[in-house]
Formats: C-alpha cells, sequence, structure tokens
C-alpha cells in the first residue's frame, strides 16, 4: 500500500521507498472462532511482525498460544527490559515498529527503562502485557497491577503515547487500533495494551467491522513544496556554501540513499550528529564526519567556522550532544534552516531562520527531483562550490591520539580502543549492522569507525542506558538477518545485560558481541586518572572473564590480547554459525572527544556570566 500521494516516484525515490511500512492495514474478517488474544497476534501478522521477544508467565499462556499457532515466532529473553530493547532495536532495522510482550504488575514495571529510552529517541514499540483475571481485581490479588491494585497504567502513561487495559472484547478492535496508529513511523508513538487473561480468553465479540485505513489515513505530515522550493532557489541552487547536518529521523536506508544522492547532485558536505551516524558514508568525499559529540575535526571546524552561509539541519533536535552543548557557533553569521517533521524537542536553543515542517523522506525526494541533471544551474553551482570543498577536505577527520596518561588496571598489555576499531572495520562487510552501547567505547566507537551510510550504524543516544546494545542487537539482527550484525559493549555493560548473550545463543542468532573490557566504567575512571571526578574505588571493576562467561552460556568465545589475537578471533567468528564473543583488553586511554569537553567548559563560562 502506498503511503505517498498517488503521484510517479523516480528510481531514487522507489528504490528509498522499498521499506516504507507506514501503512495502517486492519483484517476485515478475522475467524469467528478466535479469542481476544488471537485477534491481536492476527492484527500484529497484518503489520508482517515476525518476532515478538517476551518473558513467559501464565498470566500470558493465551498469548502464548496465539503466538504458537501464527506465523510470528516469541523469542524468550532473561529480563522484560531486555525484551524491550530488542523490540526497539527490531524496530531501528524494520522500519516497522517493535513487540515485547510480559506480564502485569512485575513485567510491566520492568518494561520501563526499555519504554523510557524509546520514549527519548522516539522508537515506536508495542508493549503488550497480560493481567490478572477481571474477578480477582480490587482483593489484594497477586501481582494485581489493575488500576485497584498498583494501577500501573498511571505509572506507564508518560512514556507512551497510548496506555490502555481492555476489559471488554467489545473495545478491543477500537483500542487495538488506536494503539496500532500511534506506532506508524512517522508518528514514531509507543503503546501499551494490557488485558485480564480472563480476557485474552474469551472470544471475540461480535460488533460492526471497522474497515481499513486509507492511504491517506496513515499519518505522514506533509510535504511543504513551496516551503521546499524556496530553500532550493535561494540557497541550494544560489553561490552560497552550504552544508547539512544529519540526524537520527533520517539516519535509515531510505532516506540515507536519498541524501547521499542529494549531497552529490549540489555538492553539498554532509555532517552527522552521533545519533544520525549511519545516514551518510563516512568514506565519501562530501562527508564531514562526526558533528557535537565524538565529533570529528572536519565537522567541527567547517560548521563552526566563518566559511559556511546556510547549515540546513535535517531530522535532529540540536539537543545536547548533538550541538556541542547548544554552540552559538552552530548558527553564528550563517543561515540556519531546519526541515524535519518534528518540532517536538527541536530548537530550544536556537531561533532558525527558516523551518520547514515537512515529511523527510518526501522532502529529501523532492529536493533531489526538481531540477533536472541537465540544468545549468547544476553545472555553476558545483563548480562554485568547488574550491572551498577541496578546502574543506585538506581538514583532518581524526583527532590526534591524546598524549595525556592512559592506564591499564592489571597493568596487563593492552590495545588501544582506536586501533581495535580499525581492524573491526576492516574486518566487517559493508553492509554490517552495528550496535553500539554506553561508555567510553561509544567514544572511540563513533569517531574511529567509518560508517557505510546506509542506516547501519545504531545506538540509544538520548537516554543512552548501559547494556541497551547487547539486548538491541538481537532485535536488529532478526529484524535484517541479511546484514552482519556488530554489537560493541563494555564490561560495565555486560554486567547490566550481558546475560542475553543466552538468548542469542538459545535461537542461534549470529552476532559477534565485542567486549571491550578495561575493567572499569571507563568513561569515569579516566577522570580519576586526571584528577577528575569521584575516587577509584567507584570506577573500578573486577577483571572479569568474559570469555567463561560466555561458554557458560553456550557462546563461543576468544580472547585478544594483541590486534593479531583480535585478527585471528574475526576469522573464527565470521565463519562460525552462531554468536560469537570476542573479548578485547584494551586500556583506559583518553576518548577522543576533546571538543565536546571544549564546548562543556564555553558553556559552562557562559552560563556563569548569567
Amino acid at each position: 500500500m502506498k503511503t505517498h500521494a498517488e503521484k510517479p516516484l523516480s528510481s531514487v525515490a522507489l528504490s528509498a521507498a522499498e521499506n516504507d511500512s507506514n501503512a495502517i492495514i486492519f483484517i476485515e474478517h478475522p475467524k469467528p472462532e478466535s479469542n481476544n488474544s488471537e485477534v491481536i497476534i492476527q492484527e500484529l501478522v497484518s503489520h508482517n511482525i515476525k518476532h515478538i521477544f517476551l518473558v513467559p508467565g501464565k498470566l500470558i499462556y493465551p498469548f502464548i498460544n496465539a503466538i504458537d499457532s501464527s506465523e510470528i515466532k516469541g523469542i524468550v529473553g532473561a529480563h522484560e527490559t531486555a525484551c524491550g530493547f530488542m523490540a526497539d532495536g527490531y524496530a531501528r532495522a524494520s522500519r516497522k515498529f517493535g513487540v515485547c510482550l510480559a506480564i502485569s504488575g512485575p513485567g510491566t514495571m520492568n518494561f520501563i527503562p526499555a519504554m523510557a529510552a524509546a520514549q527519548a529517541d522516539r522508537i515506536p514499540v508495542l508493549y503488550l502485557a497480560g493481567g490478572i483475571s477481571t474477578y480477582h481485581e480490587a482483593q489484594g490479588a497477586f501481582q494485581d497491577g489493575s488500576n485497584s491494585g498498583l494501577d500501573e497504567l498511571t505509572i506507564v502513561k508518560p512514556l507512551l503515547n497510548s496506555a490502555v487495559e481492555i476489559k471488554n472484547g467489545s473495545t478491543l478492535k477500537y483500542e487495538l487500533r488506536r494503539s496500532l496508529i500511534s506506532l506508524n513511523t512517522q508518528r514514531k508513538g509507543r503503546a501499551y495494551l494490557s488485558m485480564p487473561v480472563d480476557i485474552q480468553k474469551k472470544k471475540m465479540t461480535e460488533h460492526p467491522q471497522l474497515k481499513p485505513l486509507k492511504p491517506t489515513d496513515s499519518y505522514e505530515s506533509p510535504i511543504d513544496i513551496k516551503a521546499l522550493e524556496k530553500v532550493l532557489k535561494l540557497h541550494i541552487l544560489g553561490k552560497s556554501k552550504v552544508a547539512i547536518l544529519a540526524g537520527h529521523r533520517v539516519n535509515n536506508r531510505s532516506d540515507a540513499i536519498l541524501l547521499h544522492h542529494l549531497a552529490e547532485k549540489y555538492q553539498i558536505p554532509v555532517a552527522t550528529t552521533l545519533s544520525g551516524k549511519g545516514a551518510f558514508s563516512e568514506e565519501h568525499t562530501l562527508s564531514l564526519g562526526v558533528y557535537g559529540f565524538a565529533g570529528h575535526t572536519r565537522a567541527v571546524e567547517t560548521i563552526n567556522g566563518e566559511d559556511v552561509d546556510v547549515l540546513i539541519v535535517f531530522g535532529c533536535d540540536l539537543s545536547q550532544r548533538d550541538s556541542l552543548n547548544w554552540t552559538p557557533k552552530l548558527h553564528g553569521n550563517k543561515r540556519l534552516i531546519l526541515i524535519d517533521e518534528d518540532f517536538e524537542k527541536s530548537c530550544l536553543h536556537y531561533q532558525p531562520d527558516v523551518q520547514v515542517f515537512s515529511n523527510l523522506n518526501g522532502a529529501l525526494q523532492h529536493l533531489v527531483n526538481a531540477v533536472d541533471e541537465h540544468d545549468t544551474r547544476l553545472e555553476e553551482v558545483k563548480e562554485w562550490r568547488k574550491e572551498w570543498l577541496q578546502k574543506i577536505n585538506n581538514l583532518p577527520l581524526i583527532l590526534k591520539r591524546s598524549e595525556l596518561p592512559s592506564q591499564n588496571i592489571n597493568e596487563k598489555q593492552y590495545i588501544y580502543p582506536g586501533d581495535a576499531i580499525k581492524h573491526l572495520r576492516q574486518h566487517m562487510s559493508s553492509n554490517t549492522n552495528v550496535v553500539v552501547d554506553s561508555g567510553a567505547h561509544r567514544i572511540f566507537m563513533a569517531h574511529y569507525w567509518q560508517s557505510n551510510g546506509c542506516g547501519d550504524y545504531h545506538t540509544s543516544s538520548s537516554l543512552a542506558p548501559m547494556g541497551w546494545a547487547v539486548c538491541a542487537g538481537i532485535g536488529i539482527k532478526l529484524a535484517a538477518p541479511e546484514n552482519d550484525c556488530l554489537v560493541v559493549t563494555g564490561d560495565g555493560c555486560m554486567l547490566m545485560h550481558g546475560m542475553e548473550i543466552q538468548t542469542a545463543a538459545r535461537y542461534g542468532i549470529k552476532v559477534i558481541f565485542v567486549v571491550m573490557n578495561n575493567s572499569a566504567h571507563g568513561a569515569m575512571y579516566i577522570d580519576t586518572l586526571h584528577n577528575r571526578g569521584i575516587s577509584s574505588g567507584y570506577t573500578a571493576l573486577p577483571n572479569h572473564d568474559w570469555v567463561a562467561f560466555a561458554h557458560s552460556l553456550g557462546v563461543t568465545a576468544a580472547r585478544a590480547s594483541t590486534l593479531e589475537d583480535l585478527d585471528a578471533a574475526l576469522d573464527v567468528a565470521h565463519d562460525h554459525d552462531g554468536p560469537f564473543l570476542i573479548e578485547i583488553e584494551v586500556g583506559n586511554d583518553t576518548p577522543p572527544n576533546r571538543y565536546y569537553a571544549d564546548s562543556t567548559f564555553e558553556f559552562e563560562q557562559r552560563i556563569s556570566n548569567l
């Protein structure tokens, strides 16, 4: 089903729209003998959901039986938070929404960290729960999460777009429609749907059929053609030095394809934020690299410099990390143009010169296709920007390795994290989905890993919960099985959710888990080396044997103390049929984040003068 207006698309637009799944489709005629839990699962099948991540419990037996008799596969995780993270990853890679399932009460409470992470990054996820029977409510029943017990709807509502408990089968289709509409990839919502176990078992109540939603009902934001034409004429095709900053809302394969065509057609250099890393190839001659947290020299010096006349920001909230602590240099003397389909959180520290509210995919399509390839203005603008682009390309990308002292807690031989990442990049295929956790390794990965620019870089960048990537990588691999999947995490993150590697082993999910083991909460321990922060007793960790841990859970593993060890382990991991863990012994080196550190100091100076 098409979700844009009925009009011919160019080959570029068609290739970009291949995986578009924004359309809302409802089954008109569910089986008359279906019970309520089966109706819900049938609806998810109609949305092409292939996996549901769950922790089993007696209160969801009907849901589990419905999954067993459907085309959907249930993936049993060790913890409900991890299942929520897996659904988060599944949504990112599939461009649909993720689904997780647990019992009400304690299961729902364990969903909360995952709900918060998905809310912060605007990832569409459906959280399903099964509650105690209606005839047990308000009597002090075991695990009562209803409004007569824990009242969990009140607790989770602030993190969701929709939160309902269905106690009457006649309202099921209506509440389900309300929940699913909010999960559209344009709205990027999250929905919680709870159903008592006795209602799950009941046959579907007869009621008037709901009509399928039409393409025009798919809740996409419009395309502001008039405003885009003005941006195109006055700036993109004008004699202006234009740069692009791409955020997380264009960090997907379809938008990335269009962004590459846009940059090449008009010769516009592109930087991404940390959350947008993956939207543009960092091997491309027009790449500026990462701007903001873990930023590259070329991106920061160009965007904060005096040469850029116009900065076009696509799909970015200009948050603290994405804007270098809201530096005034990002706007400076240049014109700031924001093109976005969501202005809920953006522009809090900036007053853009132009704001275009438009569907991002449609905006990119229009800007790519609006000018004919033989238009003389194209050659003129390319020639005019040629000298400036050559100047930009002379700027280095990677920062020099810090000369500040580094340390390995156990005084063993160790690998510099940046060198390890370069070897990872050399060994992994170009279409690898890389999933990165929170910690010092996140900074090293953002700076040293060269993204291929096809929506292939995933990280929870706003809330940044530790251990997220271990779980999300499983969901991402299941959503995109044709792509290799590399999870890069740390020993601190493994202590949070490392248990979920057993889920990958249980289902034979081929993910390479790389544990950067520095025997510390690295980002904070490094502060202690420089006499900042807190004492090392709070930041050092025992040197756990992650290889032995992996073996105990049925995951094949190897340890790398040298780059030669790492190369050998990666060769074995590629040939291994199933999950593989590589423990890399790294030191506590100062991460390449100088620009962000400088911006933090500058911000504190600014507010001290208020």
